[in-house]
């Protein structure tokens, strides 16, 4: 008789909200380190140029990059004396979202 071995189920279950926003949000390599880095430091309130080089890019990119979070919502900003200054949403769904990504990064 030959025996058959059923395939052995996840540990974890998957997480299709977090699959959706990374699907949606951190679609692209500098998105992914831009939104792990504020969801790394959420009380963070920084420049473009601090961010940009906290993350190793260049400030124009980086710049373009944090405009268009915001316009998706995953980022806010201010003019601090003509500064443009980013942190991470206060959207609860979305800052969930984010900080759940910036977990299963980290590994936990």
């Amino acid at each position: 008789m030959t025996s058959v071995q059923r395939p052995k189920r996840p540990d974890k279950e998957v997480d299709i909200a977090l699959l959706v926003f990374i699907e949606r949000y951190a679609n692209d390599l500098l998105r992914w380190d831009l939104i792990s880095f504020f969801a790394q430091h959420p009380d963070l309130y920084d420049t473009a140029d601090n961010v940009a080089r906290n993350v190793g890019r260049d400030p124009r990119v980086v710049r373009s990059e944090l405009g268009d979070l915001v316009i998706l919502g995953i980022l806010e900003w201010d003019n601090l004396h003509g500064d443009h200054m980013y942190q991470l949403t206060q959207r609860p769904d979305l800052r969930r979202l984010a900080l759940k990504f910036a977990e299963h990064l980290n590994g936990s």
